[in-house]
């Protein structure tokens, strides 16, 4: 999910970050008669991780996923029938990308149907549309079999979508008997989703949710090193002042170029040592918002706006920062990890483009600072109540769309057909335009298999990727809510959300000095921050 707006970029921080604050309320939850204890104590689906190939560079238990150098030649074939009955199956599914062309004109999605002996009825909807789609579908009575919740308002923050829980509980399928326990090794892809990520299905006392599993490694200062190198720049700053110092260097507004894509915030929040929301002391929580030190991040952040080094029309909703990045108008750009394939496929910068992700220094020097973990999951997708019979049907084909990295499922779904949709070059498929543009089906928000690392044609990249995640996985740092469920967070992380974003724009801009935020704290404490905390600590002591 890209979606991304002014008050995202004034901070530096993605829709792919806002995730965790929304799931983590979300993702185990229940309503009112449903204990934190009851959510605990839900049996989630036994891990049964997929060996059927062997990656060239070994994930760990941390958090580290497995990176591959070429594509298994031959793949393996993990299905010697398709999973599907022949009937219609509807989803209600996002796309970031532009819409794909319909079945009929689409001989990805004609060949996917064959391949799942089903008829794939999808309602493929732009980020933009999602939450009043979402609204008028949950409305009515006419559900599809697949449901991916809306989760992001179209600026990209949490979309807080109000009594969640409960209409979970009225309109979708309690997926623990199907998948609780050892129940799940029925559908082996679907046992080859990390906990971590089922964790986030938890609802009422059960399982939910189908989730789309992500790596811990979460968001990235990307650098291009090409440019790095070029300029003569400090690749590697060892604290603030050096950063700020190095931003200022390979930034040239006569030569269109600027340091940073967006705002720096979160960059400089971590140099701080600050959390990604809450941090744990000693049972009590404290909002990162309530540190002196945000104070100083946001009175950094703002010297940085006005030291020029932000790419101008940052503030722009949906600024083709991709763009700026890889064409060099931004040397430096926040962005997950699971963009770097991207930016080499999208690479209009020649052989010698280098990316590779710049680890923050702390604040004043002596070493690095810790990162900040990710959500297990990027979203997850509930089924329509249904009978036995029709939800193991379903869950078959979830378990086909989870067949993992190195199978001829996985290849064909996420690249499409060779010789139509891409062609292997140098160990990894290379797309063609009628595979991007007809392969963006959002199959892959209804489940996915575990990400690996991997940028095809390019196991140097894939190297470069790997490295950065091993060296920031060991001292990265989890959110102590994440996976945990708060009723108020549900209801007004929109409006909380929101009030500081404004606050902090209007701070980083210049509009309002910073001693401001001690007034804007303590709004959002009286409007609900306090309510969510108390009730943050209830779920943690329910662990």
């Amino acid at each position: 999910m890209n979606a991304m707006n002014r008050r995202l970029f004034l901070s530096g921080t993605l829709a792919t970050v806002a995730a965790p604050a929304l799931l983590g309320a979300c993702g185990s939850g229940g309503n009112g008669a449903t204990t934190q204890q009851a959510v605990a104590d839900t049996k989630l689906p036994a891990y049964l991780p997929y060996t059927g190939v062997k990656p060239d560079l070994p994930g760990n238990e941390q958090g580290l996923l497995n990176g591959f150098l070429n594509y298994p030649d031959p793949p393996v074939r993990a299905f010697d029938t398709p999973p599907g009955d022949g009937s219609p199956v509807s989803a209600f599914v996002l796309t970031s990308s532009p819409v794909p062309p319909t079945v009929d004109q689409n001989p990805y999605w004609q060949e996917l149907n064959k391949r799942l002996n089903a008829d794939l009825r999808l309602t493929i909807v732009p980020n933009s549309d999602m939450p009043t789609k979402f609204a008028t579908l949950v409305a009515g009575d006419d559900l599809p079999d697949f449901i991916v919740p809306a989760l992001y308002t179209p600026n990209g923050l949490p979309a807080g979508v109000a009594n969640l829980p409960a209409w979970l509980a009225g309109k979708c399928q309690d997926l623990t008997p199907f998948l609780g326990g050892d129940a799940v090794k029925e559908y082996p892809f679907l046992a080859n989703l990390p906990t971590a990520a089922w964790k986030d299905c938890r609802y009422n006392g059960g399982i939910y949710g189908l989730p789309v599993a992500r790596g811990v490694a979460g968001s990235l200062m990307f650098r291009r090193d090409d440019l790095f190198a070029q300029l003569g720049a400090n690749a590697n700053p060892a604290n603030f002042a050096e950063f700020r110092s190095v931003c200022q260097q390979v930034t040239d507004a006569k030569a269109g170029r600027w340091a940073l894509a967006g705002g720096p915030l979160d960059f400089v929040s971590q140099m701080l040592g600050l959390p990604f929301r809450w941090k744990d002391e000693g049972g009590k929580l404290k909002s990162k918002f309530e540190y002196e030190e945000f104070k100083q991040a946001l009175a950094d952040s703002a010297q940085m706006f006005a030291d020029g080094v932000v790419h101008p029309d940052s503030t722009t909703n949906n600024a083709p920062v991709k763009k700026w990045f890889n064409a060099g108008s931004a040397v430096m750009h926040t962005d997950r990890y699971t963009a770097w394939p991207q930016y080499y496929a999208e690479n209009v910068a020649g052989p010698g483009f280098k990316i590779s992700g710049m680890r923050p220094p702390l604040y004043n020097g002596g070493g690095f600072a810790g990162t900040w973990q990710a959500q297990a999951t990027n979203n997850f997708t509930v089924l329509k109540k249904a009978d036995e019979g029709r939800i193991r049907q379903l869950l078959k084909l979830a378990n086909w769309l989870a067949a993992p990295f190195g199978t001829e499922e996985y290849l064909f779904r996420k690249y499409g057909t060779a010789g139509t949709h891409y062609t292997m070059q140098d160990g990894g498929p290379r797309q063609n335009q009628a595979g991007v543009s007809q392969t963006v089906l959002g199959i892959r928000y209804i489940v996915d298999s575990p990400d690996v690392l991997f940028v095809p044609g390019n196991p140097e990249a894939t190297k470069a990727c790997y490295d950065y995640q091993a060296s920031v996985i060991p001292t990265s740092v989890a959110d102590p809510t994440l996976s945990l469920f708060s009723d108020t967070w549900s209801r007004k992380q929109g409006q909380l959300g929101t009030m500081i974003n404004d606050a902090q724009n209007d701070i980083m801009s210049g509009r309002k000095p910073v001693s401001y935020w001690d007034e804007v704290l303590t709004q959002w404490r009286s409007t609900g921050g306090d309510k969510v905390r108390t009730e943050f600590e209830e779920a943690l002591a329910a662990q």
